[in-house]
């Protein structure tokens, strides 16, 4: 972790303490909040439901608030939140998704004395023309027009001054909330979670690395005339400040301008399920982001992949055998299943493979008989209830670290599935990209072992 941080002092103890204090008494009150309803077991069903769509909106609007106070981690965990419109209940999606592209922005010279501190100079210096206002704000960085000198239009991202400082506190702090939420309830353990966010977030505040990572998915879907990537802009590019070409579209979850613009959105959502697909399945490295800022759309239509921040470069072998455990799931194959779990490297607490069975066949039935790209509201109760019983008899001792940004890709597009109203068959769609990969890897095996 540290490591992680070398440019970064500590926040003083004093703001440190304040921001704990902070969020731990909002976490309290939400929680709470929740537990008072939880034991009024008298109430009846409609009453129960108004009273948690009531106890939504209080908290969303209270977590909002400290967020964009606070900002930092916060802002980019609401983010998430809001980006799952396919199990965060629609108040928090609501109120929440306001972060998604209108968090407050840093003044000017804060800008201005990143920028030279990075590149050496005023940013008047280095472009023709660049905005005093900026065209988004986000929870690390902003982005401000700009114009090179020889004429380009381009985007400048420039991080907040101090937030490396901000992001380790809010990672140290949230880490103990979720460790103490873990002791008192026990279906909420979200701890492996926290130690991958530990792992990557960090990575998100070297744009030089952001840099990189565009390049690279850009020359893997160059094929593709309906993706697109900007280009970056090295000579006006360093560790804080990443310049890129400027693409103007529609944000993904913008329906009503997408269908003004006579955009279909459920081409949309093949085009970025397709796009997905080909990162984790074939090339092993994908955009591990997206939510509805990340994405925009143009007429064609053309999808749009901006901020790779976070991205994940899988290993060769993990790769293929997440090919072989998506054709299982789809296939209901439980003992290729069990097999490519163990593969990928997941454990349970007894030889029993009952626990990763019901983890493969809870991917299949959110999505019900009609593969729905999108996570059923009316299913998710039962599968969840039902994992949690198999689960806890034979819970799952190791999760392989690679996994977690895959599942978190798959929440943040099963959100953005649901919003397009996508009628993707995520079996037609994914079944020959997986396919492809097996049957590549048995081949190679195959001669490998004739050669032998």
């Amino acid at each position: 972790m540290a490591s992680s941080f070398t440019d970064a002092k500590p926040l003083p103890f004093h703001r440190r303490l304040r921001r704990f204090a902070l969020v731990g008494w909002n976490f309290v009150i939400v929680y709470l909040a929740y537990k008072r309803i939880q034991r009024k077991k008298h109430l009846s069903p409609e009453e129960r439901d108004r009273r948690y769509a009531a106890a939504h909106l209080k908290n969303a609007e209270r977590i909002y608030r400290l967020a964009t106070r606070m900002e930092g981690l916060l802002i980019k965990t609401c983010q998430f939140i809001s980006s799952r419109a396919d199990v965060s209940p629609p108040e928090y999606v609501a109120v929440l998704s306001r972060l998604q592209d209108q968090v407050p922005s840093r003044p000017f010279h804060q800008v201005e004395e990143q920028v030279r501190r990075e590149l050496g100079a005023h940013p008047d210096e280095i472009f023709a023309e660049f905005a005093r206002t900026p065209i988004a704000a986000a929870s690390l960085a902003q982005v401000h027009r700009a114009r090179t000198k020889d004429g380009r239009d381009v985007a400048v991202k420039v991080q907040y001054s101090g937030i490396e400082r901000v992001v380790e506190t809010d990672l140290r702090n949230l880490t103990i909330l979720i460790r103490i939420l873990a002791r008192i309830e026990r279906n909420f353990d979200f701890r492996v979670l926290m130690e991958e966010m530990r792992r990557y977030v960090p990575r998100e505040l070297d744009f030089v690395l952001e840099g990189k990572s565009a390049e690279r998915v850009a020359a893997d879907l160059a094929h593709r005339p309906d993706v697109r990537v900007p280009e970056v802009i090295w000579e006006h590019t360093a560790r804080r400040v990443l310049t890129l070409e400027f693409i103007d579209g529609i944000k993904i979850s913008d329906i009503p301008r997408l269908q003004a613009a006579g955009i279909d959105p459920n081409q949309v959502a093949l085009i970025m399920t397709e796009a997905y697909c080909e990162q984790i399945l074939v090339h092993g490295f994908f955009h591990a982001d997206p939510h509805p800022g990340n994405l925009l759309v143009q007429p064609g239509p053309v999808v749009v992949f901006i901020d790779f921040g976070l991205s994940k470069d899988l290993p060769e072998e993990f790769r293929v055998n997440y090919a072989r455990l998506t054709m299982s799931i789809f296939m209901q194959d439980e003992e290729a299943m069990v097999e490519a779990f163990r593969r990928l490297g997941f454990k349970t607490k007894s030889d029993d493979p009952q626990s990763l069975v019901a983890l493969g066949r809870s991917f299949f039935e959110t999505g019900g008989p009609e593969h729905k790209p999108y996570v059923d509201a009316d299913v998710m109760p039962e599968v969840n209830e039902r994992l949690a019983r198999i689960l806890q008899s034979n819970p799952v001792t190791q999760v392989p670290p690679d996994i977690l940004l895959i599942f978190r890709v798959i929440g943040l597009m099963s959100g953005l599935q649901k919003r397009l109203d996508s009628r993707v068959n995520m079996f037609e769609t994914i079944a020959p990209y997986a396919e492809s990969q097996v049957g590549n890897s048995e081949r190679l095996d195959g001669g490998e072992a004739g050669a032998g």
